[in-house]
């Protein structure tokens, strides 16, 4: 990514067990519950080292999944910041960069690339 940062609107504020996370709108086709959710989707609480059962599944239209335990939908532009060259590679390299909202740091992920990180025929062949 680029040094410096980019404006961002359409954001998922997400949360994961006491962890953030962010994704943005445009990635995401659908939000499902889990019992009506027909695919299999890693859990977001599993790159944070705790899994709770998660709330909400939000599908990419390629199909990729992630389950969060709660969601808020932000439609302000926020300035998107850069991920440090050393977080390249974090989470099978989803990490897009970071927002900040009400002064905290949320991590930006790609639900298609977060999804297969989190998906459990991947962490088997990992």
């Amino acid at each position: 990514m680029a040094t410096g940062s980019r404006s961002i609107t359409g954001m998922l504020l997400c949360r994961a067990g006491h962890h953030r996370v962010a994704f943005s709108a445009h990635e995401v086709a659908t939000i499902e519950s889990p019992g009506t959710f027909g695919g299999r989707a890693g859990s977001a609480c599993q790159a944070f080292g705790s899994c709770t059962g998660p709330e909400r599944i939000l599908v990419a239209a390629s199909g990729e999944a992630v389950g969060v335990d709660a969601l808020e939908i932000d439609s302000e532009p926020l300035s998107l910041l850069p991920a440090p060259a050393l977080l390249a590679r974090v989470a099978g390299g989803s990490l897009r960069g970071f927002v900040q909202v009400r002064g905290a740091l949320w991590p930006l992920m790609s639900l298609v690339d977060f999804g297969r990180f989190l998906a459990p025929s991947a962490r088997e062949a990992a």
